[in-house]
């Protein structure tokens, strides 16, 4: 049985886990990253025993949305 989630085990997914020494930093950081590419929403903040400070995971997806499966496309366009 494996601990991986789900969503790791489809092509051109990734979770990125954003270290930070506070809460505050830690979800604007993750907050200006979901703005900007293809990811989840963060997780709550949680902390890891024995480990500085505090952690949030999101998940993103690398595919190109013109080849992603559920787009109905199979390539992405040409560029100009």
């Amino acid at each position: 049985m494996s601990s991986r989630p789900a969503h790791l085990v489809l092509p051109g997914m990734a979770r990125i886990t954003v270290e930070a020494a506070d809460e505050q930093a830690a979800l604007a950081v993750a907050r200006r990253l979901i703005a900007c590419h293809n990811l989840t929403g963060a997780s709550a903040v949680f902390r890891v025993p024995g480990e500085d400070g505090v952690r949030v995971q999101m998940y993103g997806d690398a595919t190109p949305l013109a080849t992603h499966p559920a787009s109905g496309g199979d390539q992405m366009p040409p560029e100009r």
